[in-house]
């Protein structure tokens, strides 16, 4: 009986010392009297993000990371490049030559013509990265959603990481706009 108690502790103290993958912490914050379920299109700006570590992706590759993860969403998913030309087509403003305040100024401005809402990301590189996405309705530019996501303190800033952490967004981003609607539905 003793050597059964014994054994019971330590592998106790082996599962529970042991580094266990856990997901990474997420919080998403819907706003009071905003509608997701008619987003059907979303543009994806320009990151506020400037790289700490020399390996971790740039500005542009986080752009097309961001973009790229939409492949999850159920979502059309405009890249910032396509709206950016879209904008130089239909104004002859070329917001990637000008500086980020005016550039978004000047998004904001346009992006109502190629999407429902656009998304923006900022990207905090403290002990744990940390990515908040805004999305926004075009045209009023009204808050409708936020979704915060925190890495895992062992996960480097790399191009995985960024991306699993984008493909988080869209699928919940997906999850908040279906509960929604049941919710809709249920009141009916």
């Amino acid at each position: 009986m003793k050597k059964i108690v014994q054994m019971l502790l330590v592998v106790c103290m082996v599962v529970l010392s042991a580094q266990v993958a856990f997901a990474n912490a997420d919080k998403v914050t819907l706003q009071e009297g905003a509608d997701i379920t008619s987003v059907k299109r979303i543009a994806v700006a320009a990151p506020l993000y400037a790289p700490v570590d020399e390996k971790a992706p740039n500005k542009e590759m986080l752009t097309q990371i961001v973009s790229d993860a939409s492949r999850v969403s159920r979502s059309y998913v405009i890249s910032y490049d396509a709206v950016a030309e879209g904008i130089k087509t239909a104004t002859n403003v070329d917001i990637k030559a000008l500086d980020r305040r005016q550039a978004a100024k000047t998004y904001k401005e346009n992006v109502a013509n190629y999407a429902d809402a656009y998304v923006v990301l900022t990207v905090a590189n403290n002990s744990r990265t940390t990515f908040f996405f805004d999305v926004f309705k075009a045209g009023s530019n009204e808050l409708l959603y936020t979704y915060e996501i925190i890495a895992n303190k062992g996960e480097p800033d790399s191009v995985a990481t960024f991306n699993n952490l984008a493909e988080q967004f869209y699928k919940h981003f997906d999850r908040s706009a279906d509960e929604q609607l049941k919710n809709k539905n249920k009141k009916k």
